[in-house]
């Protein structure tokens, strides 16, 4: 691509911004959205699924949702925050929903077997299942947290699985693309690393998946915690 070619190619994403920009001055909304989930109603401001959310469908009912937050309070979409898709501030709720403890899956040899709890989410049964896979011992502790690589890795920006308690007592457990101490490199780069988890919560009766900025595990209980508040003040009495 030539000089000329960039700088053509430089404007017409600069006139897309700035369209894009008009449709969120006109299409932003806080308007509440309200839907049930296994017969609870739940009642979301609408910018913390999308920031253009004035004409969205805003009843219904739902088998799951996700929405997003941003550090450091944990609030939705504002006029401001919406334009840079790799925010490190960004929280990624990628789905809430209930699970079928009793469902029946297809066996291997014929027939149907009634799911393990690894295949609900069950965090501490999903731990063991890949336990084999990583090391003896943990060579990681840090942030209340202990760290496995995977047996055989000799990269140093190798995953790493990190076990923990919850605040409300529950085992947890979720992997980061690699260890801190590689992320300050990574982090300039626009595929950051991330940190992942996914796990059903038997206190609370609902499967969650989400991931954010590895910029920020220190604060790994602090933001799952905010999830979970935020679900719990969405949800009518």
């Amino acid at each position: 691509m030539n000089a000329s070619e960039l700088a053509r190619l430089r404007e017409k994403m600069k006139q897309a911004e700035e369209q894009e920009a008009k449709e969120v001055e006109k299409l932003y909304s806080t308007k509440p959205v309200r839907f049930r989930m296994v017969g609870q109603q739940y009642v979301v401001p609408a910018n913390y699924f999308t920031y253009k959310g004035r004409d969205e469908l805003d009843t219904g009912d739902s088998q799951g949702f996700g929405f997003f937050l941003f550090l450091p309070d944990f609030g939705g979409y504002t006029k401001d925050n919406w334009s840079d898709r790799f925010d490190h501030r960004l929280i990624h709720i990628l789905e809430i929903k209930p699970v079928d403890k009793n469902a029946m899956i297809p066996f291997s040899l014929g027939g149907y077997v009634k799911a393990e709890p690894a295949n609900y989410g069950d965090p501490r049964s999903r731990f063991l299942n890949i336990r084999p896979l990583l090391e003896d011992q943990p060579s990681l502790r840090l942030y209340g947290l202990e760290g496995y690589r995977r047996k055989g890795a000799v990269s140093a920006t190798s995953p790493v699985v990190w076990t923990g308690m919850r605040s409300n007592g529950e085992f947890f457990f979720f992997e980061s693309s690699m260890p801190p101490e590689g992320s300050a490199e990574s982090a300039r780069d626009p595929d950051n690393p991330l940190c992942k988890t996914q796990y059903y919560s038997a206190q609370e009766d609902l499967f969650i998946s989400y991931f954010y900025s590895q910029n920020h595990i220190a604060k790994w209980r602090e933001i799952d915690d905010a999830i979970w508040a935020k679900i719990h003040g969405w949800r009518m009495k």
